[in-house]
């Protein structure tokens, strides 16, 4: 479809593509059941291949597999790392899988190439003292000024108390922070005043309930006193919505920083943090893998690595 006049064919080509991405995302979020997060992934690695193949005046019904090879070439040449490869490559296999159903393309060209494979990481997690320095920092008040942008230091300190309750539940539950900013009063199982286990909709529309160690239940439990079921759990304040992922990963950045931790630790690692506490408790791999919502396994097998890890540090120094 390569036109003789280029802004001719690059203006006709996103007008072709801008639709088949359009009902690819719908299809993601209504027929699979992806989260928005998800959704604004795939978008995302969808625009980077739109932009390289305006650039490069190729029509995406007819691309081939040497288009895709490279594509990657051009990818590794502008400093993207090999996981974001692997993810951005699944990401046109998915599309052109859908579109080739849709009949929108005849082949389908990442369906014969050798795809780059995820390198495996050993995720980060924090050891026992690291979340006790954390826990220390967030709770130690004295970086809260009286008054700043017109908030008194009574509201600034609710918001501190209810980032301290996000983090503490993340490595009490394992949940996501998608998951945990969208819990609403009516997912938390209460008993007799303790918090005894949360209910979840996680990747795929899967529903699970994670159980919760008593300690931080009673916590949970009153703090969410008095509050309706259809209540935001994490509400920037009454009858609000919950507050952004994005503002929890800076707070917790924050906090991070105060709690002098040189890792990078982000909501994500938290979660981490989970899966790993229950490694050393003897926890199954068939049971992280059921409490952290892992559809496959193999996703949940990163962590016998981290175990590994632990297990050579202890021996280094015989």
């Amino acid at each position: 479809m390569n036109a003789a006049n280029p802004a001719e064919f690059s203006t006709q080509f996103r007008t072709d593509f801008a639709s088949a991405r359009k009902e690819f995302l719908a299809y993601l979020k209504y027929t699979k059941g992806h989260s928005e997060a998800t959704c604004y992934g795939y978008s995302s690695d969808l625009n980077i291949w739109q932009s390289w193949i305006t650039d490069a005046k190729v029509d995406w019904h007819s691309a081939k597999p040497t288009d895709v090879e490279r594509y990657v070439a051009w990818l590794s040449r502008e400093g993207v790392g090999a996981h974001a490869i692997a993810r951005k490559i699944s990401c046109l296999a998915t599309f052109y899988k859908w579109a080739k159903r849709q009949e929108l393309v005849e082949t389908d060209p990442i369906y014969l190439i050798e795809k780059p494979k995820r390198p495996r990481r050993i995720p980060i997690w924090l050891e026992k003292e690291e979340q006790t320095q954390l826990q220390r920092a967030i709770r130690n008040h004295d970086d809260i000024p009286d008054n700043i942008f017109g908030r008194s230091k009574e509201s600034l300190l609710k918001t501190r108390r209810r980032y301290e309750l996000l983090f503490e539940l993340i490595q009490k539950s394992g949940l996501r922070i998608s998951e945990a900013l969208s819990l609403k009063i009516a997912d938390i199982r209460i008993v007799d005043g303790v918090a005894r286990s949360v209910r979840v909709i996680g990747k795929g529309n899967k529903e699970r309930q994670i159980p919760l160690p008593e300690s931080f239940g009673r916590v949970l439990s009153l703090s969410l006193s008095g509050k309706p079921p259809s209540e935001y759990v994490f509400a920037r304040k009454e009858g609000d919505k919950p507050i952004t992922p994005h503002a929890a990963r800076a707070y917790l950045k924050k906090m991070v920083g105060k709690a002098g931790l040189e890792k990078k630790v982000t909501p994500h690692k938290l979660r981490h943090t989970y899966a790993t506490r229950l490694l050393e408790n003897n926890a199954q791999l068939v049971d992280i893998q059921a409490l952290l919502g892992h559809e496959s396994i193999a996703t949940t097998q990163i962590y016998t690595h981290a175990g590994q890890e632990r297990l050579s540090k202890l021996v280094a120094d015989i």
